[in-house]
């Protein structure tokens, strides 16, 4: 109905098909509306009423009928929830972790979580490098661009709808949300793994062990800046978008709205939505696993009184990783902050949350700027300075660094973790072939080459970025929930450089005392590190197991100063506190335990609202009961995979979250696509929200790609759709034999000789694709050049539908066409054979010449400026004489301005001079009488509207 009162659709022939039976109505005899690029009217939606998704009869309006499950326990509500998205999240979550819990150990590793840490996450960072990273920049080029753009102005809300939350509560909730508990468990650690921890690692170099100390802050802010934020608030600006603007719910699904329209509200939708919420329950649980060994290793600090194991006689809270007492704790605390998390999110968004989130945030400003006032705050806002300038000198070039000859070596060592897709083994190892020919093993490749570590980009950039990305689904959309009212550049500058702006100050103050510290014990103990090695020697500086031994390391230790290169990862923050005097460090290390556990739990109970509101639809307030299970859920997954880890090995709870942080890299490859078509999906939402008319001309194919996951008939798509028998036949045919139904659209495009040469080509391509793959039985590596022929068969798929959407006027990109034909080539032909059956006429004809007409255009552009009255054509096809020399003149002017004429009184429209295109009546007049106007102005004569007689051009 709302497509039906739509001011911008048009009418023509009717939308249908054609096929062995004829004609399903005469196309001459019926009339409907086209249909439009996004089924649905901007206008209308400005002007409407804010839709209220805490009314649970507008969610049910956005979803299937036969989807809803709301269940009441007397006058109680218990549960609103779409329940196949409920289930599938469900099913999967908890197949995860009893799949962790009763897989069997070898070797003392868990054999489930090795496929994640040892298989899947290598083969990723392997095989799609290239993606993560181009994909990252990408997405950042993006939301500039758009928040600088005309759409910049564009509201994530009605046009006058002011910011829901103010600038404070906002900023500290979106920066808690995002990346708060990391700062605490990799502020002091990362800089340090950089500086000391690899060898030869020049990002972007180093010539001394300053510029190296640099590089190790720079690549902590490149890991934690603006590539990190930049996917999030993509998901942001889009979700908001179409939730606020176009009163959609805030789900997942809504984002791709404007690429697939209602079909987003089927099954596709609840793929979506239950994807979403598994990879915010799994990024949640990888941020409960690093803040309870922060919570933990801080705690066991303050009951111990000092950093040296051997010096505490008694203690109640065991270290980090020291066997069932610590997977004890760790559970308990899991438990603690999951209860905290639970009455928090109880409460609500305003109510808990956002209070939480202010508390913590105020508590972290004590911690920084407490560090600054008790340390040397000279250098540490030099070193912020230099860090911001560095950084913004390096990113862009660093931004593309895929380490691709580092990664190269993976084919030339046996001893890394070659995940390589097609040269892992068989007969395309290389290393084998080589060393079967020599009959020696090839050399190190990193000694021969000075490579530094292989693994390095695995270890840290893609898994951040794997990481961010499966935080997408969370992150973004509770940065959407928070920032209603605000415009997209007020998103993109408030919520991406103001959050990097703040976390550069903490990482780079805590990076900073963390290398100064470092430096100091390698000076004390009288260590040297060269440029080019790892080091330092932690034996030869008097440290065993990450404890100081010799006499030395304890004076300097009780002193507050350590070799954090050689301490464990989650006692180097508690360790940078130790030098400013017992009572000072124990409040720092209390504010360090509060601070980490708020963060904790704003991380906690913020992924909880978020799966709730997508369980239940988009419903905003959701029966308490739904909040008390998602944020159980996640607790009890992080307690199940700590539990499960370390029941029959040591350090099992780290085998736990290696894997979490596997899975989050691996949930991150779909994401990346997914966040690709988001860009597409924001510009076409931007363009048709402001009802651009390249868009708003347009139309679309009769049939959708993604019709199949409603059974081949989508609701509330408009227009007469093939039966599904009709359109089952044609997707089989185009599955088995994409060339016989691509063929029909080649017939309407080009001559028949063309279309033959055309579909002859389509199926040579196939054939061979075909015919390589099974070779490959016979011949070795057949099946490459069988890839390589189905390249081709893509490209000339896409070919085929970029001109079919010209001829249509289809609105769409070329992109977006190659990406569908690559990876979805059957739906692709079945659309072309069914569009070009139908009764939809051409809109362009194929191979005419689009400036055909263009003569005739300018001709009556010509005429409708210089009226019938003015110098016409000789009709011999010279153009008409429209210089000044075309009027009478008295003499020739000594400038090209004072051209004159005769005066003449003022003359109806109908005469010689008439009224150009375009302007209103009252504003043209001949230039000479502008001239003689001005002329009069400036002799401080009156100023008369009309012409006055001409002047000698002398006079000028």
């Amino acid at each position: 109905q709302e497509a039906h009162n739509s001011g911008h659709h048009t009418t023509e022939p009717a939308r249908v098909f054609c096929g062995p039976s004829g004609c399903a109505m005469a196309a001459m005899q019926a009339k409907v509306e086209k249909l439009p690029v996004i089924p649905i009217n901007p206008k209308e939606r400005h002007m409407q009423s804010i839709v209220d998704y805490n009314d649970e009869e507008q969610v049910k309006k956005m979803i299937r009928p036969n989807r809803w499950l709301a269940i009441d326990i007397g006058s109680m509500k218990f549960c609103r929830v779409n329940w196949v998205v409920f289930l599938m999240a469900t099913l999967v979550l908890w197949a995860f972790i009893i799949g962790v819990l009763v897989s069997p150990f070898e070797d003392n590793t868990n054999l489930a979580l090795k496929q994640f840490n040892d298989i899947w996450q290598y083969w990723i960072t392997a095989n799609f490098t290239w993606l993560y990273i181009i994909t990252q920049d990408v997405w950042v080029a993006f939301i500039l661009w758009i928040a600088f753009s005309k759409y910049g102005k564009l509201k994530l809300g009605k046009n006058n709808e002011a910011p829901a939350q103010s600038d404070t509560a906002w900023f500290a909730m979106l920066f808690t949300c995002g990346v708060a508990v990391g700062f605490y468990a990799l502020g002091v650690s990362e800089p340090i793994y950089y500086y000391r921890g690899y060898a030869n690692l020049r990002k972007p170099g180093y010539q001394s062990d300053d510029q190296r100390a640099q590089q190790a802050l720079f690549i902590t802010m490149y890991h934690w800046g603006i590539h990190a934020w930049g996917c999030y608030i993509l998901a942001a600006l889009l979700l908001g978008f179409v939730a606020y603007r176009w009163d959609l719910p805030l789900t997942l699904r809504s984002a791709f709205y404007p690429m697939v329209g209602d079909v987003v509200n089927g099954p596709l939708g609840d793929c979506i939505d239950a994807l979403s919420m598994v990879c915010t329950t799994f990024g949640v649980c990888t941020s409960l696993g690093l803040g309870v060994n922060v919570v933990i290793a801080g705690l066991h600090r303050m009951d111990c009184g000092s950093g040296i194991e051997a010096e505490c006689k008694s203690y109640n809270v065991p270290a980090v990783g020291d066997g069932d007492a610590y997977r004890n704790w760790a559970v308990g605390t899991i438990l603690l902050v999951t209860f905290i998390a639970t009455g928090s999110v109880m409460l609500g968004l305003d109510s808990g949350l956002k209070n939480v989130a202010l508390f913590a945030f105020f508590l972290g400003n004590v911690l920084l700027f407490s560090l600054m006032m008790l340390d040397n705050k000279w250098f540490l806002l030099n070193s912020f300075v230099q860090s911001i300038g560095f950084y913004l000198q390096w990113v862009t070039q660093v931004g593309f660094e895929t380490d691709a000859f580092q990664q190269l070596n993976l084919e030339f060592d046996r001893s890394l973790n070659n995940q390589l897709w097609d040269s892992r083994s068989g007969d395309r190892l290389l290393i084998d072939k080589v060393e079967a020919a020599t009959g020696t093993p090839m050399d190190d490749p990193a000694a021969a080459f000075g490579s530094h570590s292989a693994s390095f980009i695995h270890w840290w950039t893609i898994f951040y970025w794997g990481w961010w990305i499966s935080w997408v689904p969370f992150v973004g959309m509770f940065i959407a929930r928070i920032s209603r009212g605000r415009t997209i550049r007020q998103v993109v500058i408030g919520g991406l450089l103001a959050p990097i702006g703040y976390t550069f100050i903490f990482l780079i103050f805590l990076g900073s005392l963390g290398i100064k510290m470092q430096r100091t014990a390698e000076l004390a103990l009288h260590e040297t590190v060269t440029i080019d090695m790892t080091g330092p020697d932690c034996e030869a500086m008097g440290y065993i197991s990450g404890q100081p031994s010799s006499e030395a390391a304890k004076n300097l230790a009780n002193a507050g100063f350590y070799a954090l290169s050689c301490r464990a990862s989650d006692d180097r923050l508690f360790d940078v506190m130790e030098a400013y005097g017992p009572g000072i460090k124990t409040w720092l290390h209390f504010l360090c335990v509060i601070g980490v556990t708020l963060y904790f739990v704003t991380s906690s109970d913020s992924g909880s609202y978020v799966d709730d509101t997508i369980s239940a639809g988009g419903l905003l307030e959701p029966p308490p009961f739904q909040r008390m299970y998602w944020c159980l859920t996640e607790g009890m997954c992080a307690v199940a995979l700590f539990w499960g880890g370390s029941a029959a090995a040591e350090g099992g709870g780290s085998q736990a979250l290696r894997a979490l942080r596997a899975v989050s890299v691996c949930m991150g490859l779909p994401l990346t696509l997914v966040l690709c078509f988001m860009c597409a999906s924001l510009l076409r939402a931007c363009k048709y929200d402001t009802m651009e008319p390249e868009i708003h001309a347009s139309t679309r194919f009769i049939t959708g790609l993604w019709d199949f996951t409603e059974g081949f008939q989508p609701l509330k798509v408009g227009g007469v759709l093939p039966d599904v028998k009709t359109r089952f036949t044609s997707f089989i045919v185009s599955l088995f034999a994409p060339f016989v139904t691509a063929h029909s659209m080649h017939m309407k495009l080009f001559s028949p000789f063309m279309a033959v040469i055309n579909t002859a080509v389509m199926f040579a391509a196939f054939v061979i694709w075909i015919g390589c793959m099974i070779g490959e039985v016979a011949t070795f590596n057949s099946s490459y050049i069988g890839w390589t022929s189905y390249l081709f068969f893509a490209f000339h798929l896409t070919a085929t539908r970029v001109q079919a959407r010209h001829a249509y006027n289809v609105y769409g990109w070329f992109v977006e066409d190659f990406t569908a034909c690559l990876f979805m080539y059957p739906f692709v032909a079945s659309q072309m054979d069914l569009q070009a059956k139908s009764a939809v006429p051409f809109t362009t004809i194929p191979g005419t010449d689009p400036n055909a007409n263009l003569d005739a255009e300018l001709t009556a552009e010509r005429e409708a400026f210089y009226g019938k009255g003015g110098k016409k054509s000789s009709g011999d096809g010279t153009p008409p004489d429209v210089s000044l020399s075309a009027y009478p003149m008295q003499q020739a002017p000594q400038h090209p301005m004072a051209a004159q004429q005769p005066y003449q009184a003022p003359q109806s429209s109908q005469g010689v001079h008439p009224q150009p295109y375009g302007m209103p009546q009252h504003h043209h007049q001949h230039p000479q009488h502008s001239m003689q106007q001005n002329q009069g102005y400036r002799q401080g004569q009156p100023m008369t509207t009309h012409p006055m007689p001409p002047q000698q051009p002398g006079r000028y």
